[in-house]
């Protein structure tokens, strides 16, 4: 058995509550596909996962109970094999339909559908605390009764855009373009997250490929109804140089909340510096969204997080009071027109750009249940030092 670490947590300047974290080991996966990690102070064990990346071996777990300034000591050893739990996320995956079903400690959390008979890849239902579907089940599930029937590309949770080089892949109008499932590069399922990442094309109206699409989602095991997951999506000029000309029409992540959540049915849109609805968001930078409201008897809400590393950040926000929110940092001349700004962005051929993104499904409004304080989490996670 390989050495024993000990690790130094410091929360810094804010309260951490079931705080995703990751630190690189110090010995190789090959070595040690496994380790245990245990609070030094109680003993207590801490559930924790071991994955292979190109750095080397990386340890993740949750963060949980730390108060701002406090530290936290932890006891790391290694394990030849990974140690069995329960719940945590797993996948069950359907060819046949061309579907994976995402379960958070034995509960459907979402579905991730790449078949061909839709336009592009989405996520779709979001289901959030108390059961709720935070997303609109139109079109894809057209049972649910009172929900719009607008804009049928708006797919719960999906990634699009409206004109590069030319092709229109955000809209389902004649001419539209496409984006294809090519290759599954990663299914990772364990105690404390769950990974899917894939490799699709985006293609032009006749489904020649323009450049390539690296899509990450990893799915956190947060406890309750509560939900959090990161999507990275990263392109990769593969053909050609590619212009993310100016429009609004699309977004690097894009949701469509479910319809009671609607400004006009109740539903409440706020943005990291407390614009409230569409008058004061829409084509505003912020470095986070939330849009929330009722379903079924309960308040949920979901949030996108923006990250300090991405392209032009803080976004700006292509957020509407009929449920539409999507990040967008392209469009300036549709946000600011008085301004006499362009936001084309070109992309070199065989560039990589990545960008990426938490999504936040909770409970109440943006406040009450401490969005800003997930953002902090994604930007700035605690300090984690080898002893």
């Amino acid at each position: 058995m390989g050495a024993t670490y000990r690790l130094s947590v410091h929360s810094g300047e804010h309260r951490r509550s079931y705080c995703p974290v990751s630190f690189l080991l110090p010995w190789s996966y090959a070595e040690f596909p496994a380790a245990s990690l245990t609070d030094a102070d109680t003993g207590a064990a801490i559930p924790c996962q071991v994955s292979d990346t190109p750095e080397g071996a990386v340890l993740s777990w949750l963060i949980h109970g730390l108060q701002a300034h406090e530290v936290q000591q932890l006891i790391v050893e290694p394990q030849s094999q990974v140690l069995p739990y329960e719940g945590g996320v797993h996948f069950a995956k359907n060819t046949d339909s061309k579907t994976v079903g995402v379960f958070l400690h034995g509960e459907l959390f979402t579905t991730y559908h790449y078949g061909t008979e839709w336009v592009r890849p989405f996520l779709h239902p979001i289901i959030g605390p108390n059961g709720a579907k935070a997303t609109r089940s139109w079109p894809v599930d057209t049972s649910i009764a009172g929900e719009t029937e607008d804009h049928p590309h708006h797919k719960s949770v999906w990634v699009a855009y409206g004109d590069y080089s030319g092709v229109d892949n955000w809209s389902e109008s004649p001419g539209h373009g496409f984006q294809r499932h090519r290759e599954w590069l990663r299914m990772e399922s364990g105690p404390v997250f769950g990974r899917i990442q894939v490799r699709n094309d985006w293609c032009n109206s006749e489904e020649v490929k323009q450049f390539e699409e690296v899509r990450d989602m990893r799915f956190h095991a947060l406890p309750g109804g509560v939900r959090l997951f990161d999507i990275a999506v990263t392109f990769h000029m593969s053909e050609r140089e590619i212009t993310f000309r100016d429009t609004k029409e699309g977004g690097i992540v894009a949701v469509r909340v479910a319809t009671s959540m609607d400004v006009p049915q109740g539903g409440h849109i706020e943005n990291g510096y407390g614009g409230i609805n569409e008058e004061e968001t829409w084509g505003k930078q912020a470095p986070w969204c939330d849009y929330n409201g009722m379903v079924n008897g309960h308040h949920v809400g979901i949030a996108i997080l923006d990250h300090d590393t991405n392209p032009r950040y803080p976004t700006a926000w292509h957020v509407r009071d009929y449920g539409l929110m999507a990040a967008n940092c392209f469009a300036w001349s549709h946000y600011r027109p008085e301004a006499g700004m362009h936001g084309d962005m070109a992309f070199e051929q065989g560039s990589r750009t990545t960008w990426k993104y938490r999504l936040y499904v909770h409970e109440g409004g943006a406040k009450q249940s401490g969005v800003n304080g997930r953002f902090i989490d994604f930007i700035a996670p605690p300090k984690i030092f080898v002893e």
